[in-house]
């Protein structure tokens, strides 16, 4: 079972449940997670430990924070006002505690240091496990804002089979830590070659397999005997596109073909191929082809 502070286990640091998260774990087994805590605290503040664990914390701010406190190894640090759309890195190494004077609304993204390794190791770079950060300063990265954002209908249950893209933000969110924070050169990795030939026709059975209920990246890449960073590379260049963006089109597809059958209603369409409702459907299908889906459809049949 995948370990680490996300979900319940960071949820219990606010008094939560269960909180929206969305879960994917690397070729080594380390896990990466995307934690939505939305929070409002009494009158008299909110102590918040955040948990003891080898990895980082990324915490996006989707509300300003002007009230708070932070504590490392049992000391108080010098905070500043945290912007709606800055990030906040927190060293779990450090024994962080947060008191929270405000309502907190966040994504928390969790990075194991084992994983910022795996990927040095995968890229053939010098081990990196640490990040550079500044305690209880933001920064402003509009590449964690573009990525959180992106998550959001995930993390809502909007997007039902939608493992793939997980999998992708998060992978991609670990490449950009350990490149901007952590000093790995990620981007100099020359793509060696694509898939094989049965590379490349395992992984698109085991996703047409998959259409409806989805597949996780370290599924494909352990059938294709690549770690999932390498897979995601070789995909790409083979293919043109990324796999959650080929999926996608096949569900397209599928959509296209099902839509023939006057019958058969948009929202039994929707969910016969892979999407999560009719709206979800209506959105994907306008974005790939220019219309939507009854526009389509009208025009096939006239």
């Amino acid at each position: 079972m995948l370990q680490g502070i996300f979900g319940e286990r960071l949820g219990r640091s606010f008094d939560l449940g269960d909180p929206p998260t969305v879960l994917s774990s690397t070729s080594g087994g380390q896990a990466l997670a995307a934690t939505e805590i939305r929070f409002d605290p009494s009158d008299e503040g909110f102590r918040a430990p955040l948990g003891n664990d080898d990895g980082y914390l990324v915490g996006l701010q989707f509300r300003a924070l002007r009230r708070h406190e932070l504590w490392l190894d049992g000391a108080p640090v010098p905070v500043q006002p945290f912007e709606r759309g800055c990030s906040c890195i927190y060293d779990l190494k450090r024994d962080p505690v947060a008191w929270l004077g405000e309502p907190v609304h966040s994504l928390n993204f969790y990075v194991p240091c084992k994983a910022l390794a795996e990927l040095a190791d995968e890229l053939g770079q010098p081990i990196c496990n640490e990040l550079r950060q500044e305690p209880g300063r933001f920064v402003d990265d509009t590449v964690i804002d573009c990525l959180g954002q992106c998550l959001l209908p995930a993390l809502h249950g909007t997007q039902r089979g939608n493992q793939l893209f997980v999998d992708h933000v998060l992978l991609a969110m670990r490449h950009h830590l350990a490149s901007s924070y952590g000093g790995m050169r990620t981007g100099s990795q020359a793509i060696q070659g694509g898939l094989a030939a049965w590379q490349q026709r395992k992984a698109k059975e085991m996703m047409r397999a998959n259409l409806v209920d989805g597949i996780a990246l370290e599924e494909l890449a352990h059938a294709c005997r690549l770690s999932t960073s390498a897979f995601v590379r070789a995909f790409r260049k083979s293919v043109g596109m990324p796999p959650h963006q080929w999926l996608l089109q096949r569900r397209i597809d599928r959509a296209m073909e099902l839509m023939r059958d006057r019958s058969l209603q948009l929202a039994d369409v929707a969910l016969s191929s892979g999407f999560a409702d009719q709206s979800h459907f209506t959105r994907s299908f306008g974005r790939r082809v220019g219309r939507s889906p009854g526009a389509w459809r009208r025009d096939c049949a006239a």
